[in-house]
């Protein structure tokens, strides 16, 4: 178990973001894949997943503005294409401070690529399982709550998708990468959220009733492409979320979606 503490060195653009108290999450519409960028009140500027396409550079080339261009932490929930594509010319082009990333490996090419350009940047990615947690000095954090040590590399790599739970005072986000149902016995340690990222793309097989019972989401985001192959998000996922009284918001249709949080109050706004 490790808890990973970031300094950040504060631009005076970073300074005012700071003093407004606010927390910035955007899920990126990037189409059939995830992305997600998330700045914090005291300017730290992370990266969760890059999504399936280089779409995501384009974003952070608006988002990070002007003077320092970097990232202070880069996550890949696991190592399939439509998380990880994106993120080798994020660090190609990105100064990067830290990498996380689970135990699961892929035999792709993209996979490869991914290690090589790594290696390019001098950036040894740190392994995160149950238990770890990140501290920011904002007050700030994540708990990762899966996977569990014992899961590496298995044939299903939504099985080790890194799943943790985002705080900013009174305000919680659950990030589930695309780990299904069958992999929610974390299940019983997260409480009440406001925000969920939906697991797998809204996948029939992403939740279970009683899961959602316990989370009970205000907000419930799904990252998928119009008119895909696979079904997303499944009618099941939305009646549930529906259920327990979510506002869904879905990329196909909102575009980008923005929630901006001071810790108690939060608001959302969509590109389209």
């Amino acid at each position: 178990m490790f808890v990973l503490a970031l300094v950040a060195v504060l631009t005076w653009s970073q300074v005012v973001l700071a003093s407004s108290g606010e927390l910035l999450i955007k899920f990126y519409d990037v189409g059939q894949g995830d992305s997600i960028y998330i700045q914090t009140p005291a300017g730290y500027k992370i990266l969760v997943d890059g999504g399936p396409n280089n779409r995501v550079v384009d974003y952070l080339n608006k988002d990070l503005g002007v003077g320092q261009r970097e990232l202070d932490l880069v996550i890949l929930t696991h190592p399939q294409e439509d998380h990880l594509k994106g993120l080798i010319e994020v660090v190609r082009r990105f100064p990067v401070k830290k990498v996380l990333v689970t135990n699961a490996t892929h035999t792709t090419a993209s996979f490869q690529m991914w290690t090589d350009v790594l290696g390019q940047q001098n950036l040894k990615p740190e392994t995160v399982v149950a238990g770890d947690t990140v501290n920011l000095t904002d007050g700030v954090s994540f708990k990762f709550v899966w996977p569990r040590p014992e899961i590496e590399s298995p044939k299903d790599l939504n099985e080790a998708s890194a799943v943790f739970k985002l705080t900013f005072g009174e305000f919680d986000v659950l990030l589930t990468g695309d780990a299904d149902a069958k992999n929610q016995p974390y299940s019983g340690n997260i409480g009440d959220i406001e925000v969920l990222k939906v697991p797998h793309h809204g996948a029939k097989t992403g939740l279970k009733e009683d899961f959602l019972s316990e989370l009970k989401p205000e907000i419930a985001v799904i990252s998928l492409s119009k008119n895909n192959t696979y079904g997303h998000p499944g009618a099941n996922i939305i009646q549930m979320l529906s259920a327990v009284g979510s506002k869904i918001y879905r990329t196909d249709q909102n575009g980008t979606v923005q929630i901006v949080s001071d810790g108690e109050k939060w608001y959302t706004r969509t590109e389209k």
